[in-house]
């Protein structure tokens, strides 16, 4: 019989994971510099690490997000929209645009003034991120179907983490489908409450900038779930390597992934990494794929510049699953110049794969 986990709460967001009776070894792949692509966890052990890993610019990536006290949440009936009790839909979005990683070259200012609208429902901000005093700020709200904001980037990005609630419309015979619009000078699209329930869209514009959406649905009873976003790419010694903050559903930076990725002696393509908590503490092993998107007569250097996809489990220190992840990413020669953007969940009391998992991408 699989142990029963033993969860506690992180930043009461985030289920901690007991290390388990195996430590894997004394030596984790961090530690020893060297990169495990046949090792069934890569290497890594459960061994407790230096907070971030003791990545100084990993640690400044942490506190990009902001959390935000929205005033529309005192407007007469947003409270029984957001009460336990409540039938209305909930989903979850986070949105970032301008510079995907830090590039220090850049001049260019982009203004990205603009807004975020619900055809039917309220917006609730809840995060903004790497908003700059003076600069980027968000008007005062006085409709709860829309949020407007102030935002000029130059060198990285602005965006915003918002709950979205959809009240039932119990006289509708046949309700209009709601819309979610984004609209900003550079770019803007509309989205769909279906495409809300597991959203993982990076849009790449002319001018390098881009913007990225992921959402997902809040059941009542959800499993928890979040982002990470961090670095991937090649470091000095020419091997694939990535880094990111873990977060929770609401934009609180909950602990911190190492990793690295190649082809194995099969000529699968890998990922494996180890993540901790904020203050170091072992939380679980990440073992998945990845692929390109390059063209297929892309050469070498092409490929080290490509973007792509990855996706794997999260495991416990006895290797039961108990999560998956998945996202995107855009590769560099120095892995600091790359980036990643994905979505993790952890299973409900269950080690079993739920459908959605695969087939809808959680």
């Amino acid at each position: 019989m699989i142990k029963r986990l033993l969860p506690l709460i992180l930043m009461t967001t985030l289920v901690i994971w007991t290390a388990g009776c195996s430590d894997r070894g004394t030596e984790s792949a961090t530690e020893s510099g060297t990169l495990n692509l046949e090792d069934p966890f890569g290497g890594y052990t459960s061994a407790a690490e230096k907070p971030a890993f003791g990545d100084t610019e990993l640690l400044t990536d942490a506190e990009a997000d902001e959390e935000y006290d929205d005033p529309i949440l005192l407007s007469p009936g947003v409270d029984l929209l957001t009460s336990e009790d409540s039938e209305a839909g909930r989903y979850h979005m986070r949105i970032l645009w301008g510079k995907l990683r830090y590039d220090p070259n850049v001049t260019d200012v982009t203004d990205w003034t603009g807004s975020l609208t619900v055809s039917r429902g309220v917006e609730i901000i809840r995060r903004v991120i790497r908003f700059e005093l003076g600069q980027d700020y968000i008007p005062t709200r006085t409709d709860p179907a829309l949020i407007e904001w102030v935002s000029f980037t130059t060198v990285h990005n602005d965006g915003i983490a918002v709950d979205i609630l959809i009240p039932l419309d119990p006289d509708a015979v046949d309700p209009e489908p709601v819309t979610v619009t984004f609209e900003t000078g550079p770019y803007s699209r509309a989205f769909s409450l279906e495409e809300l329930m597991s959203l993982d869209t990076i849009v790449y514009l002319e001018d390098s900038n881009a913007v990225a959406f992921h959402a997902f649905k809040l059941d009542h009873v959800t499993c928890m779930r979040g982002f990470l976003s961090g670095r991937w790419g090649y470091d000095e010694n020419d091997e694939g390597r990535f880094r990111a903050v873990w977060r929770s559903r609401n934009g609180q930076a909950a602990g911190y992934v190492t990793g690295h990725f190649g082809v194995n002696d099969d000529g699968q393509k890998v990922i494996f990494g180890k993540l901790v908590s904020r203050d170091g503490q072992f939380e679980g092993f990440i073992r998945g794929t990845y692929d390109h998107h390059a063209s297929r007569n892309a050469n070498r250097h092409a490929l080290r510049r490509a973007g792509g996809w990855f996706q794997g489990g999260i495991y416990d220190a006895d290797g039961v699953e108990i999560g998956v992840l998945r996202g995107k990413y855009r590769s560099h020669p120095s892995f600091k110049n790359g980036f990643l953007q994905g979505r993790w969940k952890l299973r409900c009391n269950s080690i079993e794969v739920e459908p959605d998992d695969i087939d809808e991408g959680f």
